[in-house]
């Protein structure tokens, strides 16, 4: 199944945030092999998190590997779970593999090659792996807007800004209306613009289809410290007396609730393909 988080806007929502969180809970807790790549033109969002390059350059320290490397494949030859694996970097004892996104340095080349080749190199990768998760980039860019049209679910991250999330409704194309999952990141529970009273102003929220991931401060810091794969393994049965405890369980049932939501909408394209 293909998820795609995305965001309207940059930097508010914490969208490359809950979208490691996400996949880190789907493959170590729920033993989900996942793939995860993301589409923006910026190789360091998704993947410093994940493994620690040291003093390498991204080109360098990516070589031969990552979403460049896969579409050259793609193009020249039929692909195989094995091609697919080379081009990705495994992360240790888990069941998800990384697929580092663009080394490109000209947006031009990058947009116009990964966006003709994307979506159908992700629908061939997705025979695979029980999820493909894409950190699509913000905005309405042509690339995005064909990968959210492909996704079983499309997890629109959002803050708790009431004008980003009335901005955001104003523009909002229906045509993935009943695919969305509403994600609000960094979120604050003594906001008055909580989740309960969020999902009172807008009828198209309610508890099925939207969730919370907490700020955590020892999160954030373990993506500085390209340590959210120990982070999560350690926190994952963490007590209720722990600090991280409230991120964790929030953090847990939005992961619950989108892979329950992408599983009832695949069942339904698998009936209409038929």
């Amino acid at each position: 199944m293909e998820i795609v988080f995305w965001s309207p806007v940059h930097g508010q929502s914490a969208s490359t945030s809950n979208t490691l969180i996400f996949t880190l809970l789907s493959g170590i807790r729920d033993k989900k092999k996942c793939i995860l790549t993301q589409t923006h033109f910026n190789y360091n969002n998704l993947e410093a998190p994940l493994v620690q390059s040291n003093s390498k350059s991204a080109s360098e320290f990516f070589m031969d590997v990552g979403i460049d490397a896969l579409v050259k494949r793609f193009k020249a030859e039929r692909i195989s779970q094995k091609t697919i694996e080379n081009c990705c970097i495994s992360l240790p004892k888990t069941i998800i593999s990384l697929l580092p996104g663009t080394t490109k340095i000209n947006r031009e080349d990058f947009e116009d090659e990964i966006g003709l080749i994307a979506p159908r190199l992700i629908r061939e990768v997705d025979k695979y792996y029980d999820l493909v998760i894409v950190d699509a980039s913000p905005s309405r860019n042509d690339l995005s807007q064909k990968l959210m049209d492909d996704a079983a679910v499309v997890v629109v991250n959002l803050s708790q800004n009431i004008g980003v999330i009335d901005t955001f409704f104003h523009s909002f194309k229906p045509s993935i209306n009943n695919r969305v999952f509403y994600l609000f990141g960094s979120y604050d529970c003594d906001s008055k613009y909580n989740i309960n009273n969020i999902r009172k102003r807008y009828k198209e929220i309610n508890v099925s289809n939207s969730g919370v991931i907490p700020y955590n401060t020892k999160f954030k810091d373990a993506q500085i410290e390209s340590s959210v794969v120990e982070f999560v393994r350690k926190n994952i049965n963490c007590s209720k007396l722990s600090d991280n405890n409230y991120f964790m369980m929030k953090s847990i049932s939005a992961t619950e609730k989108i892979i329950k939501l992408a599983g009832k909408k695949q069942e339904v394209r698998k009936g209409i393909l038929r």
